[in-house]
C-alpha cells in the first residue's frame, strides 16, 4: 500500500481528537463518526429521521468519553414525547460506542412541522461510570430544544456549570441513508476570560455544517482549527467504532436468573431467538442451550 493510500484510508477512518488550547483557556474534542452512524442505521434498519438523531447522539457520547480514562464509560439517554420516545448511546473511552433508538410508529407525522418537533418535550440524562466512584455520576435536565446539540450544551450549563459549545451534525442522502456524521465540543476552563469565551462561541456558530466540512475533505484537526482559531496541543487521538460486547454466553448467563418453569415455557413456545437492543445482533438458543440453562438453575437452587 502506498503512502498516499495510507493517508487516504486514515482520513476516512472514524476518529476522535481531544485538544487543549496552548493558553490553557479551552479544551475541546471533535469526532468523525460517519462509519459508526452508517453501521448503526444498517444494524437497526432505521429510516432517515431516527438514523439522523441516533448518529448525533452516538457522536455526543463518544465525544464525552474522550474526557475519561481507561474503560470508564458514559451514557446519554434521551426521553422524548413525540415521534422519538427514547435514544440511548453508551461509549467507553477506548473507542467503543453502541446505542439504539425507539420511535412511535403510530405517531402522526403531520404534526412534525420542524426538526425540533421530532422529540418534543423530555429529558436528557448523562451518566458516567468512573474508577474512583462506587456509584454512577448522573445529571438530568429538561430538553432545551430537542436537537441534541442545544440540549447537551444546556445540560453542561445547568448540571455541570461548564460553559460549552456543542455542534453535532449529520447529513442524509435522497434515499434516507447517512452520508456524513460528526461533532465538536469546546469547553471553557475556569481561568478563561469572558471575552475569549464570547469570541470562541461566536466563531463556532459561524462554522459551516460539520457534515459539509467532512464531505469537502476537511480533517478533524482542520475543523477544530477553523472552528476556534486558537493554537492547540493534541491530547488524545484514537479510532472509534460502533461496537457492542454482547455475546450468546452473556445472554445465557442472564437467563439462568429466571426460574426453571419460565425457561421450559420459552422452549415449549419456541422463543429461541434473543436480540440485543444495543446492536440488533441475534442469537439462537438450541435444545442443548436450554438443557444447560436448566442444569445451571438446578445446581444453583441445590
Amino acid at each position: 500500500m502506498s503512502l498516499q493510500s495510507i493517508k487516504e484510508s486514515f482520513a476516512k477512518r472514524d476518529r476522535v481528537v481531544r485538544v487543549l488550547s496552548k493558553d490553557g483557556y479551552f479544551r475541546g474534542v471533535a469526532i468523525k463518526n460517519t462509519s459508526m452512524a452508517i453501521d448503526a442505521q444498517a444494524r437497526h434498519n432505521l429510516e432517515a429521521i431516527p438514523a439522523f438523531f441516533l448518529a448525533k447522539t452516538l457522536a455526543a457520547s463518544t465525544l464525552l468519553s474522550a474526557f475519561l480514562k481507561g474503560e470508564e464509560r458514559v451514557s446519554i439517554e434521551i426521553d422524548g414525547s413525540n415521534y422519538i420516545k427514547k435514544i440511548y448511546s453508551e461509549s467507553i473511552q477506548v473507542g467503543e460506542t453502541r446505542g439504539f433508538i425507539r420511535v412511535d410508529n403510530k405517531y402522526d407525522s403531520s404534526k412534525l412541522h420542524s426538526i425540533d418537533d421530532v422529540i418534543g418535550k423530555g429529558k436528557i440524562k448523562v451518566s458516567r461510570i468512573l474508577y474512583n466512584k462506587t456509584e454512577p455520576i448522573i445529571g438530568i435536565t429538561e430538553l432545551a430544544q430537542g436537537d441534541i446539540s442545544t440540549d447537551l450544551a444546556y445540560y453542561f450549563s445547568q448540571s455541570e456549570q461548564i460553559p460549552s459549545a456543542v455542534l453535532l451534525d449529520a447529513s442524509i442522502d435522497d434515499n434516507g441513508k447517512i452520508l456524513q456524521s460528526g461533532g465538536l465540543i469546546i469547553q471553557a476552563m475556569p481561568q478563561a476570560p469572558l471575552k475569549e469565551i464570547v469570541r470562541i462561541t461566536e466563531q463556532l456558530y459561524e462554522l459551516p455544517p460539520i457534515s459539509q466540512l467532512l464531505a469537502d475533505g476537511h480533517t478533524i484537526e482542520g475543523i477544530i482549527r477553523q472552528a476556534t482559531n486558537f493554537e492547540f496541543e493534541i491530547v488524545k487521538h484514537s479510532p472509534v467504532d460502533f461496537y457492542c460486547r454482547c455475546s450468546k454466553e452473556g445472554f445465557l448467563s442472564h437467563l439462568v436468573a429466571l426460574g426453571a418453569d419460565e425457561i421450559r415455557n420459552m422452549q415449549k413456545e419456541g422463543h429461541t431467538e434473543l436480540v440485543c437492543q444495543y446492536c440488533s445482533e441475534k442469537y439462537i438458543i438450541d435444545d442443548n442451550d436450554f438443557a444447560r440453562i436448566l442444569m445451571e438453575i438446578q445446581a444453583k437452587n441445590n
